[in-house]
């Protein structure tokens, strides 16, 4: 099982804090290192879910954002915003985050968790925004740049309501990047845009109002790098996006009456809490109806394998999914409407193993 957790986010992330004198956790991306070296002022931008297969579905070779490629570069697994941006802003992998995916299970609650709005998964119901955080804390590339560089001035904007005293619009996040390139002398920044990711789940992928959204973002970006000239920007996103069909793996009850409790992680990447002695013809009957579609993992497969990524397996991580994980290597996503009071199918997902979910398409400007 190949997990590609090399060029990844990670590393990148490394390369950041190595540049600002930071001890990494993981080897650092040599290109990305020449790149940046004596850089003052380095603003990071990640547009959600605008992977290499949509900024080349939806761009000319020859628009802003592609003629500042540089290389391309790996999202981590699974390929997810929760897991990809905690990975991203710690320079750890998910493994040692705590944050695998979307949703985790806590045994302590016995319930699925949605992690960045302390959200049951499955009922809707609000239980503590900052749950996630208190089980699993980290330390972000904020905290550790400013702790090594008291000279430098560090900065997180995200859209709002995700960052509830963030920009609504696109051309208020320039005016503050803008103001605050140019009352620093030296800064680290981060940006967060949630395009195109919201219009490709509600869309798909080839829908027009994603191409209007990745153009709009190709334009910004131009404004932002050209009205900061002095300001070098890292173009990155967080994963990949495909369109999606879904299954409902309740309608296999010889195969679903083995299940004890609802799955979590991503409906791409389900992973399967399995009633005492029935995991080997779980695994049989799994591989007879979808093993055509899925790679279905063990826990100790996914440990073995290090599928959610290289370093110390964080305390209390391996309890927060099931005895197996099935890998979606197509079109395919796995869910039972049983388990949920509400649902929307999105015709647009990402959480899977293919390529198109995982390939980064990195771009720096104002070299």
């Amino acid at each position: 099982m190949e997990t590609y957790n090399s060029n990844t986010l990670v590393n990148l992330a490394n390369s950041i804090l190595k540049e600002y004198g930071v001890e990494t956790f993981h080897p650092t991306i040599p290109e990305v290192d020449k790149l940046i070296k004596g850089r003052k002022k380095i603003v990071l931008v990640l547009f959600d879910g605008m992977g290499q297969n949509i900024t080349r579905k939806h761009l000319e070779e020859d628009s802003f954002i592609r003629s500042h490629y540089q290389t391309t570069i790996n999202s981590v697994y699974p390929p997810t915003t929760a897991a990809a941006t905690t990975s991203l802003l710690t320079g750890k992998f998910p493994i040692e985050t705590g944050w695998l995916a979307w949703a985790t299970y806590f045994p302590e609650l016995k319930r699925n968790i949605i992690l960045f709005r302390g959200v049951d998964y499955n009922t809707g119901e609000k239980i503590d925004s900052s749950l996630a955080y208190k089980k699993f804390p980290n330390k972000t590339m904020f905290d550790l740049i400013e702790e090594h560089n008291r000279d430098v001035k560090t900065f997180c904007i995200q859209r709002y309501p995700i960052q509830k005293d963030g920009p609504k619009f696109l051309r208020t996040g320039l005016k503050r990047i803008k103001k605050l390139t140019r009352e620093n002398e030296k800064l680290f920044g981060y940006f967060y845009w949630d395009s195109p990711d919201r219009e490709m789940h509600e869309n798909g992928i080839d829908a027009s109002i994603v191409h209007r959204k990745v153009k709009r973002l190709n334009a910004f970006m131009k404004k932002l790098a050209n009205q900061n000239k002095d300001t070098l920007f890292i173009l990155v996103a967080d994963h990949g996006h495909i369109n999606t069909e879904y299954i409902d793996i309740s309608k296999y009850p010889d195969l679903y009456s083995l299940i004890s409790r609802p799955a979590c992680l991503e409906k791409r990447s389900p992973s399967f809490f399995i009633k005492e002695g029935k995991e080997n013809e779980f695994k049989e009957l799994f591989n007879k109806y979808f093993g055509n579609e899925f790679d279905l993992l063990s826990k100790e497969e996914v440990i073995a394998c290090k599928l959610f990524g290289e370093g110390e397996i964080r305390d209390g991580v391996l309890e927060t999914f099931g005895q197996f994980v099935a890998l979606s290597r197509g079109k395919y996503s796995l869910y039972s409407p049983s388990e949920f009071a509400s649902i929307s199918l999105f015709p647009g997902h990402h959480g899977g193993g293919t390529k198109e979910e995982r390939l980064i398409d990195l771009s720096i400007y104002n070299l």
